[in-house]
């Protein structure tokens, strides 16, 4: 009998994604036979298959494999909910591989708190050669509040969520974010405004590789656009019926706390990763206005899915 889950969309990751595969086989205190591994990969190529194929027939999990060809991560995570037969859906990204007790922690906090879902904590780590002044920035450092606590982010990275929710109630990820990104943060968001209990749970640890292409400048500025923009995108959402009065507050607001931020940055200039953190911070607030304007970011479009 199935009782969790795994969801994982991929996008031309093959050696990560046999790092996160070998990572959840070696969960303790798991009965694999209880698990199945949902694999949908959104290269139209198909070039995550012959990774997948290597473990049918050697594993006692359940394990499936499809192409979604569409470029769109919100339509990649339903097909695999779809699919899920689990009392409990986990999801983790393909650049990750988890802790050997992520979810055994997992399952007993959501007990524990008596919760719906739950977020656990990703660790980053680096290419060798990454610059320091890079590697401490915190946007690779997410915030992780104590367990049992409101999560401080929502995303799908490191989570687990009872499937009632997507089996029996319907929710979605919006593919209205597809490729701009945050139809994690938009889901969880109104799961929560509807009732649902999420946690966080600290111990339940991932780690996160990020490659020389993103430990740089100029996918920084973007990733912090793109967070900026999605936060403000789901926040007007959210309140809909006082989008107007919201949307032109939250449109001045960016602009204010873009300047201020800017500011600060040129004053934090003798500290090269106080300055940039600021200047990051600019961008994340610029990228408000746009928002409102409905000007959405493709991060999804042509880059892997994440």
């Amino acid at each position: 009998m199935i009782k969790y889950s795994v969801c994982i969309a991929t996008y031309k990751r093959q050696e990560l994604l046999k790092k996160l595969i070998d990572s959840l086989l070696n969960q303790k205190n798991i009965d694999l036979s209880e698990v199945e591994l949902i694999i949908v990969d959104n290269d139209d190529k198909g070039s995550a298959r012959t990774i997948v194929d290597s473990y049918f027939g050697k594993v006692s999990c359940s394990l499936s494999y499809e192409i979604q060809p569409e470029k769109n991560i919100a339509i990649t995570r339903n097909i695999a909910v779809k699919k899920a037969s689990g009392e409990y859906i986990f999801f983790i990204d393909d650049d990750e591989y988890a802790d050997e007790n992520w979810m055994y922690t997992h399952i007993n906090n959501l007990l524990k708190y008596n919760a719906d879902g739950a977020i656990g904590r990703v660790k980053s780590y680096f290419h060798v050669n990454a610059p320091k002044w890079i590697t401490d920035c915190p946007v690779y450092h997410r915030d992780a509040n104590p367990s049992g606590e409101i999560p401080a982010l929502l995303n799908t990275g490191n989570c687990m969520i009872k499937s009632e929710f997507f089996i029996k109630k319907g929710y979605k990820f919006d593919p209205e974010y597809g490729i701009s990104g945050g139809s994690d943060h938009h889901l969880f968001s109104k799961l929560i405004s509807d009732g649902a209990k999420f946690v966080s749970c600290f111990e339940a640890i991932t780690y996160e590789f990020v490659p020389s292409e993103r430990a740089n400048i100029k996918w920084l500025v973007k990733r912090v656009f793109r967070t900026g923009n999605n936060f403000t995108r789901t926040h007007i959402i959210k309140n809909n019926k006082q989008s107007i009065p919201l949307s032109i507050i939250e449109f001045f607001k960016g602009i204010l706390q873009a300047i201020l931020a800017l500011f600060i940055s040129i004053f934090f200039i003798w500290n090269r990763t106080k300055s940039f953190h600021w200047f990051l911070r600019a961008i994340s607030n610029i990228a408000k206005p746009f928002a409102v304007l409905g000007i959405y970011p493709d991060e999804y479009k042509e880059q892997k899915t994440k």
